[in-house]
């Protein structure tokens, strides 16, 4: 039962995560000029979007997390891939949070003087990758020894 539940956290963690590659990462409102509407800006895992002007050049932040999520799924069947992919999962998590902290913290000091009602912050693609990490950290500890 135990190697079960492991394996099922395994696949429940590496969907999961990469399913957050498609939310949105970081959100942020801003007016351009006084009297105008606030515009978002939008950044998921594959792309950043402004208004409704998609950038050509997305941020591709999804790529390592794919990798470790096809980790994690290749740790299904050897327990250090299912270790390293849920190491991996935890380091791209914890780098990519500490870069939107940033730019979030950035923003909301009020570094851009555009907008003193400007809104920044986390998107839910973040919280679905840190469940993930979660996830894939409890099924290494179910995960049965080779």
């Amino acid at each position: 039962m135990r190697k079960i539940v492991g394996l099922v956290l395994l696949a429940l963690a590496a969907a999961a995560a990469v399913g957050a590659t498609f939310l949105p990462f970081s959100e942020l409102l801003i007016r351009l000029a006084p009297g105008q509407p606030q515009t978002a800006y939008v950044t998921t895992g594959w792309s950043t979007q402004f208004g409704g002007t998609k950038d050509e050049h997305g941020p591709l932040f999804a790529i390592p997390i794919v990798l470790a999520a096809a980790a994690l799924l290749a740790g299904a069947r050897w327990t250090k891939v299912a270790y390293a992919g849920a190491a991996a999962l935890a380091g791209v998590t914890g780098m990519l949070f500490v870069y939107l902290l940033n730019a979030i913290s950035f923003h909301r000091e009020g570094n851009i003087a555009i907008d003193p009602a400007l809104e920044a912050g986390f998107g839910n693609g973040v919280w679905v990758l840190v469940s993930a990490v979660v996830l894939a950290f409890g099924a290494v500890v179910l995960h049965p020894d080779d």
